[in-house]
């Protein structure tokens, strides 16, 4: 996996010569170069998976230290199934076990290519969907026949809606949860 994005690429003897997400003019490549990681490593350096409750219905999921970027994955909770959002770069038992006591997962998605990270991982380990809007599905790093692609909007689950709404990538995309904030 790419150390600066946390982007998963598919198993090889070596790694790619560059991470295609931070070659891009929209991320970076640290000054000191292009720098590749396993979760593995990330393990044995002490990295775990830190989760939170944000509200009822909704966990917070990502990794304490701080992953790449350091974006944290939000779990959606419905009586119809559940959305995990913008997974982050890192995954280990314990995420996939705190997912499956909250009800597993229907559907995963992401904002932007940036927030692909694990994506791949949680919809093997889940059986589920993977949801990219058809504009950003070629910057998916690792192939997957779990990819759904979508455009404009995507009811998920009740109450669940997909919106491509445009932004730092052409396909970017935000979650609307009608239970969530109250209501």
């Amino acid at each position: 996996m790419c150390a600066t994005c946390a982007n998963h690429y598919p198993e090889a003897e070596s790694p790619p010569s560059a991470c295609h997400i931070c070659a891009d003019e929209r991320q970076w490549v640290p000054p000191g170069g292009q720098r590749w990681t396993t979760l593995a490593e990330l393990s044995a350096a002490g990295h775990r998976t830190d989760i939170r409750e944000i509200e009822p219905g909704l966990l917070g999921i990502g990794a304490a230290p701080q992953v790449a970027i350091g974006q944290r994955a939000l779990l959606v909770r419905t009586a119809e199934g559940n959305l995990l959002w913008d997974p982050s770069g890192f995954i280990d038992d314990d995420a996939v076990r705190a997912v499956r006591e909250a009800g597993g997962l229907r559907a995963v998605s992401a904002s932007h290519p940036h927030f692909y990270g694990s994506i791949v991982e949680w919809s093997r380990a889940f059986g589920a969907e993977i949801l990219l809007p058809e504009a950003d599905a070629a910057w998916l790093p690792r192939p997957s026949p779990a990819v759904r692609t979508w455009s404009g909007m995507l009811d998920v689950l009740p109450g669940v809606t997909l919106i491509q709404c445009g932004g730092h990538f052409p396909g970017s995309s935000v979650v609307h949860w009608a239970e969530g904030a109250g209501g």
